[in-house]
């Protein structure tokens, strides 16, 4: 299985992504760990961005033909930078999923304003990243993240992957 989870800086789409993760025994690629791995951290330029995702897109192929299921974090706001992955999956016949993690804006500037562990990403990038981010096209799943509830989110998450991973 490959499941993108997808979000602007802020939502809460790394600290829910890596408790999904953990729950459901997938390998967790994250583009703030690609980036930094790539010596590209703060770099946000459209080449820089695509490295990552190229980078990821690798990692997500190798780690399916070793038998794995993968959950891909970053912000997606390309539907250029989600095809491959559907690709991916497609030639692995592998169930394909994507989760949009969205929070309100008020949350979301509060949690930029705090430092954060991997991503440098302030509100210049959100609301740069926010103006940019492309319509999601195929079927997913909306998921509001709210400070204190991440148990419930992990359970709406998990009755998606399931009813994917059943069709």
């Amino acid at each position: 299985m490959v499941v993108l989870i997808m979000g602007l800086p802020g939502s809460g789409k790394s600290f829910f992504a890596k408790r999904l993760a953990k729950a459901r025994g997938l390998v967790y690629l994250s583009s703030d760990r690609v980036r930094i791995e790539l010596n590209r951290r703060g770099q946000y330029a459209p080449e820089d961005r695509q490295r990552v995702y190229a980078a990821m897109e690798k990692r997500t192929d190798r780690l399916l033909a070793l038998g794995n299921a993968v959950l891909v974090d970053a912000t997606f706001q390309q539907r250029a930078h989600r095809l491959p992955f559907a690709k991916i999956a497609k030639r692995y016949r592998q169930p394909f999923a994507c989760i949009q993690i969205v929070a309100d804006e008020m949350v979301v500037k509060q949690r930029l304003s705090k430092r954060r562990e991997e991503s440098e990403a302030d509100v210049a990038v959100y609301e740069k990243l926010k103006a940019d981010f492309d319509p999601i096209d195929q079927g997913h799943l909306d998921i509001c993240s709210e400070d204190g509830q991440i148990e419930v989110m992990i359970e709406r998450a998990q009755a998606y992957l399931d009813q994917i991973h059943e069709n």
